[in-house]
């Protein structure tokens, strides 16, 4: 159980907790923002400051060469340039001096040259100075001869080529110059005539190695360092990786910084990623060529200082909370020891010992709440006194009370209960009468349940006798019509069976007839032999008529065949034409003998069938209303029998309503007594109570 003192202590803590934490929190967030805001505003200014260096020596190498090539525009005759081709070499030695004037005093300069347009000048026209190292003095070389490269070879010729089309002074790309083999980059210049027509070019090369010193130099915190590259985000310098590597490939982290670099508004704003495990910030500022500057740093050494307060601030926290346990301990023990001895005090109360202590008047002298405390329980142990007193009276008051009170209702039980057995006899004969009643309403109500069934078919049994006597009047008429059909139908069909016997007589004509037909084929084929005998006794006279005499004999051939088909098919004719008379006697036969007969016996049937379904229509009229008279007298009996019931029913009511009420006082006198015997029990508590005090009053 936890005690005063340590609930007072561990509250003084939590308070001082929750303080602690919460001042902690907002100062190390604040201290933490402000000191990550000045450490990247600190990487953001050395990334200005450097660039800014680097843009100087970019420009004051711009304004060299442009002021070298306003020099060389300004004394050039364009009208000389381009009629006479050796006006270029001429005019350069005029302009050398110049150029190794302006190559001497520019920073970092490796070449310094200028080059005319080949079409209108000798290929090697114009100057070249050239060094091997910046300590070194300018040497003068044959310029590059224009005829030994393609236009296209930009690795040779695309200092030249690339300015031109590109119509505007240029910064180039750090590219090694395979000429000199030194790595450099170049500012040119091109020059035009008013018409627009391409001179020449000036320009120079850069050791870019002095812009990779002034990177290298960069001191940014512990590891921070810088590195260059293209506007498209493709490294031109790094200490650690190639030229030409992509920094969006360097890790996952860095796959949206072309789109981050390629917004002009994050110029000078951190950029969060991570490389090979650690996370770092940079920050990039676009120089004046168009490269961009990047610085990086890790974070840890970025926001070093912001962690050092933090563990300050932790460790402040951290005392805070220490000291905080000592003062809570301290207070918690001087406020525990009056609470101690009033607890004391309130255990007494609670084991009913109400006698007085010196403890509890020491401690009424307190001036704060405990004081107010001490007199309360003191007011309350008064309290308790007076009311053992008044308990004690009360309990006398109660027990003869209930004494009195038992013996009236032991009198009335009694009585009750005689009342109880005498209406239970009552009740019981009504309940059997008003049961003989509900059978004798029962049964009489299973009489007319079976004469509304005997009801209900007879109804059912007219209304079939009806439908049996329109179908048997049907089945007459149909009769008497069907055989009436059939008599006229046997009647057209002797008359057109004769006709038609008659008619197949005309078959033996046909043979008649194709025997004649046979005859004069026979005729005709002699006739066309004795011809055929003529014309050859003829001779050629003769021919003609004997060609006459074969084809009218092979028409009798030929007659004679087709006769002789047509008599086979008269012969198949004649045997069909014999079975179907057979057919229509069989058939006028079967009509006369069977159909006409039967036909006769279905009218006789369909008579008496009517006749019999007006009988039995007749016998269920009268059973229906039987069933109707037999109903009215069953209904009266059912009326008595209900009447007599309602009656039997209303009494038992009655007689059960005294009863129940019998039975309700008598629960009540039941409920009474045990209440009686309930506060016997509750003043032989109070007795038991008003015992445990120990304190009396004299």
């Amino acid at each position: 159980m936890k005690t005063i003192r340590l609930k007072i202590i561990l509250g003084i803590l939590l308070c001082s907790l929750l303080t602690a934490v919460i001042v902690g929190t907002l100062s190390i967030r604040s201290t933490m923002r402000i000191s990550e805001q000045d450490s990247t505003e600190n990487m953001i200014y050395k990334a200005v400051s450097v660039s800014n260096e680097v843009d100087s020596v970019i420009k004051r190498v711009e304004l060299s060469v442009n002021i070298l090539a306003d020099i060389v525009q300004s004394g050039l005759s364009e009208r000389r340039f381009f009629s006479d081709r050796n006006y270029a070499d001429s005019y350069t030695y005029e302009v050398l001096d110049q150029v190794y004037r302006f190559a001497e005093h520019t920073d970092g300069a490796i070449t310094s040259y200028i080059r005319y347009n080949p079409d209108y000048s000798n290929p090697t026209s114009g100057c070249f100075l050239t060094r091997n190292s910046l300590s070194e003095p300018f040497d003068s070389v044959t310029p590059t001869d224009f005829t030994m490269y393609d236009p296209s070879d930009l690795e040779h010729v695309g200092w030249y080529y690339i300015p031109v089309n590109n119509g505007a002074p240029i910064w180039m790309d750090p590219y090694l110059n395979a000429n000199i083999n030194v790595y450099m980059i170049s500012y040119v210049v091109p020059l035009y005539a008013e018409d627009g027509t391409s001179i020449g070019i000036v320009g120079m090369d850069i050791s870019f190695d002095m812009l990779t010193a002034m990177v290298d130099s960069v001191s940014l915190f512990q590891t921070g360092y810088g590195f260059i590259t293209s506007q498209t985000g493709d490294i031109l310098y790094h200490k650690g990786q190639e030229s030409g590597t992509a920094v969006s490939s360097l890790d996952a982290s860095l796959s949206g910084i072309n789109s981050y670099i390629s917004d002009p508004a994050n110029s000078n704003k951190a950029f969060d990623y991570s490389y090979k495990g650690v996370d770092k910030l940079l920050v990039f500022n676009e120089l004046h060529n168009g490269m961009l500057m990047f610085l990086t740093a890790p974070k840890s050494e970025i926001f070093a200082e912001a962690y050092t307060l933090l563990y300050i601030i932790l460790g402040a926290v951290a005392l805070a909370i220490l000291v905080s346990a000592v003062v809570g301990f301290i207070v918690g023990s001087g406020l525990s020891k009056p609470i101690h001895a009033l607890t004391d005090i309130i255990d007494q109360t609670a084991r009913l010992d109400l006698t007085s202590s010196q403890g509890g008047q020491d401690l009424m002298g307190h001036k704060d709440e405990i004081g107010k405390m001490a007199t309360g329980v003191h007011d309350m142990r008064s309290a308790f006194r007076d009311m053992v007193d008044s308990f004690t009276d009360v309990e006398r008051t109660i027990s003869g009370s209930i004494d009195d009170l038992d013996g009236i209702m032991r009198d009335n039980n009694a009585k009750l209960d005689d009342n109880n057995e005498e209406t239970g006899h009552l009740a019981a004969g009504m309940q059997q009468a008003t049961a003989n009643t509900e059978q004798i309403v029962h049964n009489v109500e299973e009489v007319r349940n079976q004469t509304q069934e005997i009801f209900d078919l007879a109804v059912q049994s007219e209304a079939d006798s009806k439908e049996i006597q329109n179908r048997a009047e049907n089945m007459e008429k149909r009769s008497t019509l069907s055989s009436d059909k059939t008599h006229q139908m046997y009647d057209v069909m002797k008359v057109k069976s004769n006709e038609a016997i008659e008619k197949s007589k005309a078959v033996e004509r046909i043979h008649e007839l194709t025997d004649d037909i046979k005859n004069i084929s026979s005729q005709t084929n002699l006739l066309a032999l004795n011809a055929s005998i003529e014309a050859a006794r003829a001779g050629d006279a003769g021919r003609g008529f004997a060609v006459v005499a074969d084809e009218i004999g092979s028409l009798a051939a030929q007659t004679l065949k087709t006769v002789d088909n047509i008599s086979g098919i008269v012969d198949e004719v004649s045997d069909a034409v014999d079975h179907m008379n057979e057919c229509i006697a069989e058939l006028m036969s079967f009509l006369e003998e069977t159909v006409l007969i039967d036909y006769r016996m279905f009218q006789e049937s369909g008579a008496r069938y009517r006749e019999d379904a007006d009988f039995f229509i007749d016998v269920m009229s009268r059973v229906r209303m039987g069933t109707d008279t037999l109903e009215h007298h069953i209904e009266e009996i059912v009326t008595a029998a209900d009447d007599i019931n309602s009656m039997t029913g209303n009494s038992s009511e009655r007689v059960n309503d005294i009863a129940s009420h019998s039975d309700e006082m008598r629960s009540a006198n039941e409920q009474g007594y045990q209440k009686l015997q309930d506060a016997r029990e509750a003043v032989k508590e109070l007795v038991r109570i008003t015992e445990k005090f120990h304190w009396r009053q004299g």
